[in-house]
């Protein structure tokens, strides 16, 4: 949905679908061991995020915005 917002130029709607994510997010950071000693779940996972980084790198350079 935020690609979408992005591609008609609706950068704050891009943001807001984004910034739905948080919730889901943070749960997972707090119940999903990303370096898992498993090779491939490990890999599986880092990739997940990699496509989140570049979802959200998409619509803005989030490296620039003030952690909360």
């Amino acid at each position: 949905m935020a690609r979408e917002h992005r591609e008609r130029g609706e950068y704050a709607e891009a943001l807001r679908a984004l910034a739905a994510l948080k919730s889901p997010v943070d749960t997972f950071f707090d119940q999903v061991l990303v370096n898992a000693p498993e090779a491939a779940l490990r890999t599986n996972r880092l990739l997940l995020l990699a496509r989140l980084d570049g979802a959200m790198n998409e619509v803005a350079d989030i490296s620039r915005l003030a952690p909360a």
